[in-house]
């Protein structure tokens, strides 16, 4: 530090005297040597890198492959033997394996169907089931029951007729069925015919009931 001091006063003195021009000049000259100096003193003093010029032998750790020779295949066949094939006669061996059919879902699908059996059987039976008759006809007169018996069937033909008689009362039903709206339906057309008509559950014929529209 008081180098520097010591320079800048003489530097000074020197501008005063008339020659500090002069001095200037010689002393920016000696500064730009010295700085030039010390860059390329610096710059041989660091070494580079190249990194392009790297180069490195792998050949080491590369895998290596086996080359598999492809040979033609022999053209020499087997002769056949003249010698029968003897056949193993070991008795195989059963299989012990658990079969994956639901034995007990069959158990009971077969006794269902025994069941079903049964019940289509017995409604096979049954012939007679609650419902619906049209009574047309109550009295004393022979020859009135028939005439209502016919003015029915011309009619109705599908309505079979039932007649009964209980000394000395006839009584004449038409019809089998199952459902009162259709009984309902065919007693307001059989009123048109027969005013004392009149609609009663009976005991009906399944097998004709369903012939019935």
């Amino acid at each position: 530090m008081t180098k520097w001091l010591f320079l800048l006063s003489h530097l000074m003195m020197i501008m005063r005297s008339g020659f500090g021009e002069i001095f200037v000049l010689g002393l920016l000259f000696m500064t730009g040597c010295a700085s030039s100096r010390s860059t390329t003193s610096a710059s041989a003093g660091r070494t580079t890198v190249d990194y392009n010029s790297y180069n490195e032998d792998l050949s080491s750790v590369r895998p290596i492959y086996r080359t598999t020779s492809t040979a033609a295949p022999s053209t020499n066949y087997p002769t056949p033997s003249t010698t029968p094939a003897t056949t193993s006669t070991a008795p195989r061996k059963a299989d012990t394996r658990r079969s994956n059919a639901p034995i007990e879902a069959l158990h009971i699908n077969r006794r269902l169907d025994m069941v079903l059996d049964t019940i289509a059987t017995q409604n096979r039976s049954i012939r007679y089931a609650p419902g619906f008759r049209v009574q047309v006809y109550v009295g004393t007169q022979r020859k009135e029951v028939d005439a209502a018996k016919l003015l029915i069937s011309q009619n109705f033909p599908e309505l079979s007729p039932y007649l009964s008689y209980n000394q000395p009362t006839y009584k004449l039903k038409v019809g089998d069925f199952m459902r009162r709206m259709d009984a309902e339906r065919y007693y307001t057309s059989i009123r048109r015919l027969i005013e004392s008509a009149q609609l009663q559950p009976d005991k009906v014929d399944i097998r004709r009931s369903l012939l019935i529209k």
